[in-house]
């Protein structure tokens, strides 16, 4: 089975620019810098080293549709545990050409970190971590 790397943390730019302003502009939003600056060299060594845990999903594409108002594209997959997830057709460079490999049955893996939400957002009753995804890759 042949991997095509849909998406990458790495050059995902606005989105580490967006958290990395969020952070350094608040202490309300954006995620706490525990292993440096989102996005950061330092961030990225520390995902290397294990510090920040890499950890990986792998499941099969089981739906691809649009969320939100019709406008949020996001795809659902089931692991071999049964759990079901989805998340948004992330792609990178960002464009349309490689949300075509979003395709129900192709197996995917999802590679994502837990990182701790700013000490000082507003609580809303939402989680204290999230779930940052760093790459995505479907088999082709």
């Amino acid at each position: 089975m042949s991997w095509l790397q849909v998406y990458d943390l790495r050059q995902d730019l606005k989105e580490i620019s967006n958290v990395q302003e969020a952070t350094l502009t608040t202490e309300h939003y954006g995620i706490e810098p525990t292993h440096g600056l989102f996005g950061s060299e330092q961030w990225w060594q520390h995902v290397e080293n294990s510090t920040l845990p890499l950890h990986t999903m792998r499941g099969e594409i089981t739906r691809v549709y649009m969320a939100g108002m019709n406008d949020w594209p996001e795809f659902e997959f089931r692991c071999a545990d049964d759990s079901l997830h989805r998340f948004p057709r992330y792609v990178t460079p960002v464009g349309h050409l490689l949300d075509e490999e979003y395709v129900v049955g192709r197996h995917v893996e999802l590679d994502y970190v837990w990182q701790e939400c700013r000490r000082k957002a507003p609580n809303w009753g939402m989680a204290r971590e999230t779930m940052v995804v760093t790459a995505i890759r479907i088999a082709t």
